[in-house]
């Protein structure tokens, strides 16, 4: 069976998360705050009326913004004090000073104390509506990324509540946050809500979207809905890690032709190099009756080192080679796997696939060979040793063979009627005056 890996910090890291587009996108919003006085959209989105912020407090938090961009902290911090020790500040005046603080902590990546100022934004009355939205959605990413993974949903939530068309990413977002407390059922829906936007909207759907809802899909093993993530991901994003686990998918739900066509696609595109990889492609043939291509693909591999030449991989080449009625093959691949192992039955099937080319004596001391080295059903050895010497013509050494076989319960039946056909062999001849 193949497997994925499910680990939750490993399919979406909660740093991953706020980096790039999304930590840009925070930044710049908080920017155009602190040197704006005003939260952006606030002209479209604005229910309450804001009060201006008054020049000194301007002028500080302007060049709070401008240490913090030369990452001159005490001058930043000795900025933002200076206004935090004004008296009568406004509601509006405090939201901006809490806001120029989370900011300078988020560009010291002190996430923690970010968050905890701008959690004093939202404590501020008559928030600007922009203002409380964007600094809903700072919150939501910021306790994703401390791995606050409840309290960061629960902002989501809030925020999506609120917003009007929002984009892909804060679902995206969402769906992460419940992937990561393990709430599987509730994760899925955020995540293919994402990609339905993104759809809607013309946009490209990104890889790491459709792999978070394969994991998902696979851990609450919903078949149906993972085959048809898997089916968009190895024609959109074609991987090795899609296909096997598309073929892995295909047999969980029996349809075992689509699991070997799925596998032998990984092959035929290159993905599949390691021997244990051709030696399961060889085994999905043989199950689906393809036992000359299985034999070919065992027998270059092992032949060039690819596939481990042990006991076993011998012995499976001499099962296709077998049912391929290949059994010159399958001797040739039987003694190697002999040679390895010490195994009776190896032996058996030597004596069997000689037995089938008609090379009687060669059939019979293989089958001695078997019986020297211990198998299960030791009857059906001597059956095969009678048969061989019957049609060498050595009547006695079968009788005898014969004999033995009729010590053992599954072959007695058999060994008694050859013998009273070998008794009727012998008669006739006599009868013709030959001597048998």
């Amino acid at each position: 069976m193949i497997r994925v890996k499910t680990s939750r910090p490993g399919v979406h890291s909660s740093r991953g998360a706020f980096s790039g587009a999304a930590a840009r996108a925070v930044m710049a919003a908080l920017l155009l705050c602190v040197l704006v006085g005003l939260w952006p959209g606030a002209g479209a989105a604005q229910t309450r009326k804001t009060v201006a912020m008054r020049e000194k407090i301007y002028a500080k938090l302007s060049k709070a913004q401008e240490a913090t961009e030369a990452q001159d902290w005490k001058a930043a911090f000795d900025n933002l004090a200076d206004v935090e020790r004004m008296k009568d500040l406004s509601p509006n005046e405090k939201a901006q000073l809490f806001t120029a603080y989370g900011y300078t902590y988020f560009a010291q990546e002190k996430y923690a104390e970010s968050a905890a100022s701008y959690e004093k934004v939202l404590e501020q009355e008559e928030l600007p509506e922009a203002m409380r939205l964007s600094t809903i959605y700072t919150l939501g990413q910021l306790h994703f990324h401390l791995e606050h993974y409840q309290q960061a949903a629960d902002y989501l939530q809030d925020w999506l509540k609120l917003a009007s068309n929002p984009g892909p990413e804060p679902y995206i977002l969402l769906g992460q946050a419940y992937y990561q407390l393990g709430k599987l059922e509730q994760a899925a829906g955020p995540v293919q809500q994402a990609i339905d936007i993104a759809r809607e909207r013309g946009a490209r759907v990104q890889e790491n979207w459709y792999a978070l809802l394969r994991v998902i899909y696979f851990e609450t093993k919903n078949y149906p809905r993972l085959l048809e993530v898997l089916e968009i991901l190895v024609r959109d994003y074609p991987a090795k890690e899609y296909w096997l686990h598309l073929s892995s998918a295909y047999g969980e739900m029996g349809d075992t032709a689509r699991q070997l066509a799925a596998y032998d696609m990984a092959y035929q595109q290159g993905f599949l190099k390691r021997g244990n990889e051709i030696v399961l492609l060889a085994q999905l043939l043989l199950q689906a009756e393809v036992p000359y291509r299985a034999g070919t693909l065992l027998q270059q591999g092992l032949d060039d080192g690819t596939i481990e030449g042990t006991a076993a991989n011998w012995r499976l080449l001499s099962q296709a080679w077998i049912m391929a009625q290949e059994h010159q093959k399958a001797i040739a691949s039987l003694k190697k796997a002999a040679e390895l192992s010490d195994d009776g039955e190896l032996h058996a099937r030597i004596a069997q696939s000689y037995a089938n080319l008609g090379a009687w004596q060669e059939s019979a001391d293989a089958a001695q060979a078997a019986l020297d080295r211990g198998v299960a059903k030791p009857g059906e050895l001597h059956l095969m040793r009678g048969m061989a010497f019957f049609e060498l013509g050595r009547y006695d050494e079968a009788k005898k063979a014969f004999g033995k076989a009729q010590n053992s319960e599954e072959s007695r039946g058999v060994a008694v009627r050859w013998l009273a056909f070998v008794e009727r062999e012998q008669d006739r001849l006599r009868q013709l005056g030959i001597n048998p």
